[in-house]
């Protein structure tokens, strides 16, 4: 992979990662991400550290997790096993396109048509 391309996916996933802060932050969450300008997230899973952990009162710990197609070439089965080993977090994931635009995914039926 060429550096250019390299540079261009992390900057995708990072505005991604920057966004979803962003919009929980908005809603009242505590929020920590793995971002500039946030406080780390804690390690978990293992100590995985998350793309962004956020608290609400009253809430569960939200964990969100951002990738780009390619972090997902050989590792499906490893983003489910995340997934699963998340049950007490209330779980979701984001995949960001080559445009750079985000969707949300289920890991568990993700690939499968």
């Amino acid at each position: 992979m060429s550096e250019k391309k390299s540079k261009t996916q992390d900057n995708d996933h990072d505005a991604c990662v920057l966004a979803v802060a962003e919009e929980l932050k908005r809603d009242n969450w505590l929020v920590k991400a793995d971002v500039e300008g946030y406080e780390k997230p804690s390690e978990i899973a293992r100590g995985y550290l998350p793309d962004v952990q956020a608290e609400k009162k009253g809430c569960i710990t939200r964990i969100c997790e951002v990738a780009t197609p390619e972090m997902f070439e050989g590792n499906i089965q490893r983003y489910s096993e995340f997934k699963n080993y998340c049950n007490e977090y209330d779980f979701h994931m984001y995949i960001v396109d080559k445009d750079g635009k985000r969707r949300q995914i289920d890991p568990q039926t993700f690939g499968k048509k």
